[in-house]
C-alpha cells in the first residue's frame, strides 16, 4: 500500500470522527501537503505539539494558523512567526479572530505588503497610544494610527499627538506628516458619521 493510499484510509476515519496522535499519521500529506493534522483540527482536534503546528502545506500555510482560524491562540513567539505565502503569520491570525497582545516584538510582525499586527489589531478595534507602533505603516504607508481612527474613532491629540508627530518626522517629509495628520482627523470623523448617520 502506498503513502497516498494509507493518507486517504486515514482522511476516511477522520472524516468519521477518529483522531489519531501518533506523530507519523499527523504528518501523512495530499499531493498539495494538506497534512492528516491539517484535517483533524478542521474536524476539531487541536495539539499542542510545536512539531505538528509547524507542519505547511504547499502555501506554507500551517496547523498553528489553521488552529488559530478555529478560535486557539498561543503565546509562543516562534509559533506567533511562522508565515503562509503571503507573509500572514499565526499572530495575524490571532489577531483576526479577536486576540491581543502588547508586545512590540509581536505588533511589528509583518506581511508581505507590509500590514502589521498592530494594524490587524487596530483593524479589529484595538487601540494603542505608543507612538512607535501607531507609525507603523504598511507598504502604502498606511499607518497604524489611520486604521485606528477609521474602526474606532480614535482621536490623536495632546502628548500622544506630539510624540506620534516626531515619530513621523524620523520617515517622512514635513508634508507627508501634515497629510497623514490630517488623515487621520477625517478617519475618525467618517467613523463618527458612519455610527451617526449610517454612511
Amino acid at each position: 500500500m502506498n503513502r497516498n493510499d494509507v493518507f486517504e484510509q486515514v482522511v476516511a476515519q477522520v472524516n468519521k470522527g477518529k483522531f489519531f496522535e501518533d506523530k507519523e499519521i499527523l504528518k501523512l500529506e495530499d499531493k498539495y501537503g494538506t497534512s492528516v493534522a491539517h484535517i483533524q483540527v478542521l474536524r476539531g482536534w487541536m495539539t499542542e505539539d510545536k512539531e505538528i503546528l509547524k507542519l505547511k502545506d504547499n502555501r506554507n500555510t500551517s496547523v498553528a494558523h489553521i488552529q488559530a482560524e478555529q478560535g486557539w491562540t498561543t503565546e509562543d513567539k516562534e509559533i506567533l512567526r511562522i508565515r503562509n505565502n503571503s507573509g500572514w503569520t499565526v499572530a495575524h491570525e490571532q489577531a483576526y479572530q479577536g486576540w491581543t497582545t502588547e508586545d512590540k516584538e509581536i505588533l511589528r510582525i509583518r506581511n508581505n505588503s507590509g500590514w502589521s499586527v498592530a494594524h490587524e489589531q487596530a483593524e479589529q478595534g484595538w487601540t494603542t497610544e505608543d507612538p512607535e507602533i501607531l507609525a507603523l505603516t504598511t507598504k502604502d504607508n498606511l499607518t497604524v494610527a489611520e486604521v485606528q481612527a477609521e474602526r474606532s474613532g480614535w482621536e490623536l491629540e495632546g502628548e500622544v499627538k506630539i510624540r506620534f508627530t516626531q515619530e513621523l518626522q524620523k520617515s517622512f517629509p514635513e508634508e507627508e506628516v501634515q497629510e497623514i495628520l490630517h488623515s487621520v482627523d477625517e478617519l475618525r470623523k467618517e467613523y463618527f458619521k458612519k455610527i451617526l448617520f449610517g454612511r
